[in-house]
């Protein structure tokens, strides 16, 4: 702990003398956006008749030092018009740039791997893709670029470049969110409505991010709008009904309500509900913003989730007709996420953000039993529940020194105190004439704590106009249970600007992880359990070498090609899915430990403008798995899929009060284990014999799915119907694969698949 002290001693000094410089300089500073409120990045700010020169960051933001009170000003960029102004000392300026014909407002900037749908991938029509059951869900659309696979056919889940779900850090607003699932998976908690933009970075990323080893997910809420007022939309779908509000006043502040909940149980009667059967879910996302006097801003942001389900039986099979024993079984999960930011600008090129945080997670499994017998007055009961959780609470300080027009320096503390339940088993016997009433608790009583205290800095040093380099590293220190580890990670990137619409990119990244997930259901299954790193389960660690060459095309496209690999280490497998879900057992003793690796290339080109938007990509990727105590080689991972070529295409006419959409996915199939026979033991006991995992991958995986969006206005509002088809060519994708032998003879074996398709989906939608 001295050493982590000594180091926060060192950073605090930094930013006291980096205050004290900044105290002597001359700066100006402001924002460049285009007509249509995008910002521009890589635009030269020079002072007129000097060599003073800085750049618009992927912000759009700049910084400009100087030394006389007022100065005319140069803005540059090759698809803009020039523009010439004055700018004041010290004077927050929004400014707008005039397009030339041929501008393709592609940006060029952020690290390689990096995509987002605001400045990356501009496709503004993302909610006439095809959807699930008519589920708008942010997942889906990242399902729909290269490197990221949905894993099991239908799910909602993301499986990134080879590495786990667990391994995937989702921020809402900033905030983490530990089960992003509905319905085991189906469908996420985040409706595309109510994400203004999503940002991903598949494996390099800035020294701010840390803590998972595969991929940072940044979803974030609508905060500002092109123009101020109250919107909202009301809509219908066969699983939700759901409401979004916003009220934006552009500069002032702003209020977000997004809220959905099932319908189809409040069709049921109450008695049924309550005695037979219910199943609902909901989500509720609130954010509230403002700016202050002095240009600061604080921000709130909550959100809560839930997932409900309950069934009843009655054991009928009893001879006297006095008694009667009825079962119930109740499974429910939920989040609970709540921030709150303060953002301050100290001085012209000093800003700090200090923001907290937390996120609680919890699901529980019951098992209630009752027995009414007439002889008996009172109800004996019995019942079992097994709950799991996580709770994290966050404090977060990020600073962002402007040291002069080549260096802007980032640097921050950032601290996590996580607590961990694996499983806390509860049984009580209550009512019984002549037993005791009992209740005992097992497994975990109480949560278990582990704290994670982060300090970084990295250096946004452009040389020239072409050449930027993001030069940064993490230190993290991680304690549990009288286990420490002090963990180092290098964060080196460069850009270089080849000519005005290409761009080459290069870096290397260290990642650790200090907490994991036991896979003990499906993926994305509430029964699977959060635990810590330990002694015996070291933190996750990976290593990233990644390149990039990105192009404009013309003033409607744009491509990418990626080049990239990974090596894993320290990664848990569970060896035994009963023990490890048993709460009185050590989850330890029931996983086993190995490594990794994934290499691949990536092929991205969209379009952005025009009626007919979209994008086609293509991805190579390899990943695989070595853990010596449940294979002796290296085998493939599940969700190794080594070619997938993916096409979305969005087609809206502004006069039609039709708009389309589809994907259509082509690729390798999906990976199992399946048995190369059968044989009888000594005990004359059926045996299924295995060679390896995963050794059976299912036929080419291909789906084709449609939306057909019918645009009216009635009554003054805007209405419309969106119909979806998923797997409209009804390919026989597996949703899993079993394996069976003919009874006369154990080698011959027989594969049963089940699989979706033709699912329909619709939505109805009111805007005001």
């Amino acid at each position: 702990m001295t050493y982590l002290y000594m180091r926060l001693y060192n950073l605090l000094s930094l930013l006291f003398l980096f205050t004290i410089q900044a105290l002597g300089q001359t700066y100006t500073y402001g924002t460049i956006y285009d007509q249509k409120d995008n910002s521009i990045t890589n635009v030269q700010v020079s002072v007129s008749g000097t060599k003073i020169t800085s750049f618009s960051d992927d912000k759009g933001e700049f910084i400009l030092k100087y030394y006389d009170e007022e100065i005319p000003v140069i803005l540059t960029h090759p698809e803009y018009d020039t523009l010439k102004i004055v700018l004041k000392p010290h004077e927050n300026r929004t400014i707008y740039l005039q397009s030339t014909a041929q501008t393709n407002d592609y940006h060029l900037g952020y690290m390689a791997g990096f995509t987002d749908f605001g400045n990356k991938n501009k496709n503004k029509n993302l909610e006439n893709m095809p959807y699930f059951l008519g589920e708008s869900d942010v997942n889906r659309q990242l399902q729909m670029l290269p490197g990221i696979e949905q894993g099991t056919e239908g799910y909602s889940n993301l499986f990134v470049r080879g590495g786990d779900v667990d391994q995937n850090l989702i921020l809402y607003n900033g905030t983490p969110i530990y089960n992003p699932n509905h319905l085991f998976g189906i469908s996420s908690t985040f409706h595309h409505k109510s994400i203004k933009n999503t940002r991903v970075h598949k494996g390099l990323s800035s020294a701010k991010l840390g803590g998972r080893v595969s991929s940072y997910i940044e979803l974030e809420s609508e905060k500002t709008s092109n123009y101020s007022g109250l919107d909202g939309e009301f809509e219908m779908t066969p699983l939700n009904a759901g409401i979004y509000i916003s009220s934006i006043n552009k500069g002032k502040g702003f209020f977000i309500l997004a809220a959905r909940r099932s319908w189809f149980d409040l069709l049921t009667p109450p008695e049924s509900r309550q005695n037979t059967f219910n199943a609902n879910i909901y989500d509720v996302q609130l954010n509230f913003g403002k700016v202050l006097e002095n240009q600061d801003e604080i921000e709130f942001n909550f959100m809560n989730t839930r997932d409900f389900y309950f069934i009843s039986l009655q054991d009928d099979s009893s001879q006297n007709l006095s008694n009667t024993r009825i079962i119930g079984l109740t499974l429910k999960w939920s989040n609970f996420l709540a921030s709150a930011k303060y953002k301050q600008r100290l001085n012209s090129n000093l800003t700090a953000t200090h923001k907290f945080y937390y996120s609680g997670y919890q699901a529980s499994s019951g098992i209630k039993e009752e027995l009414f017998d007439l002889n008996i007055r009172t109800i004996p009961t019995t019942e079992r529940v097994l709950q799991r959780g996580i709770r994290d609470f966050g404090l977060n300080s990020d600073w962002a020194y402007h040291k002069d027009n080549k260096n802007t320096i980032h640097f921050g503390v950032q601290s996590s105190s996580r607590f961990f339940q694996p499983g806390k088993l509860t049984y009580t016997s209550v009512g019984y004439p002549t037993i005791d009433d009992i209740k005992t608790i097992t497994g975990n009583e109480k949560y278990t704590g582990s704290s994670e205290i982060a300090i970084y800095a990295e250096d946004r040093l452009r040389l020239n106009s072409n050449l930027i380099f993001d030069l940064g590293f993490r230190q993290v220190h991680y304690a549990h249970n009288g286990f420490s580890k002090f963990a180092f990670e290098p964060r080196l990137h460069a850009t270089y600007f080849l000519e005005n619409r290409d761009v080459f990119k290069f870096g290397y990244n260290r990642h650790n992880q200090f907490i994991g997930q036991l896979n003990i259901g499906t993926t994305g299954s509430p029964d699977n359990i959060w635990v810590p790193a330990t002694e015996l389960a070291k933190p996750r660690k990976v290593d990233v070498l990644e390149a990039s060459y990105e192009r404009k095309i013309g003033n409607q496209f744009a491509a990418s090609f990626n080049l990239y690999s990974k090596t894993f280490r320290n990664l848990v497998e569970v060896s035994n899915l009963s023990d490890a879900g048993d709460p009185e057992l050590d989850w330890q003793s029931s996983v086993v430990f190995g490594s990794g690796r994934s290499y691949g290339a990536e092929f991205f080109i969209q379009k952005s403008k025009g009626d007919i938007t979209g994008w086609l990509s293509y991805a190579y990727s390899r990943s695989f798995r070595n853990f010596e105590d449940l294979e002796d080689d290296e085998y493939e991972y599940n969700f190794d899929r080594p070619h997938m070529l993916k096409l979305y295409v969005n087609i809206t006419n502004p006069i039609s009060e039709w708009n389309f959409g589809f994907n259509y996915i082509i690729g390798s199939g999906q990976l199992f284990t399946l048995p190369i026979g059968k044989f009888r033991d000594i005990n004359g006991d059926t045996q299924l014999e295995y060679n390896t995992l995963n050794n059976y991958r299912s036929n080419t995986y291909q789906r084709f799915d449609i939306s057909v969006i019918r645009l009216n206005n009635s009554y003054g509002l805007e209405q419309e119907w969106r119909f979806y088809l998923y797997n409209a060519l009804g390919h026989k994708n597996p949703l899993n694969v079993a394996a069976s032998f003919d009874s006369t003879n154990f080698s011959q074996l027989q594969i049963d698949r089940a699989y979706l398709a033709f699912v329909p989906g619709i939505a109805y939608i009111v805007k005001f």
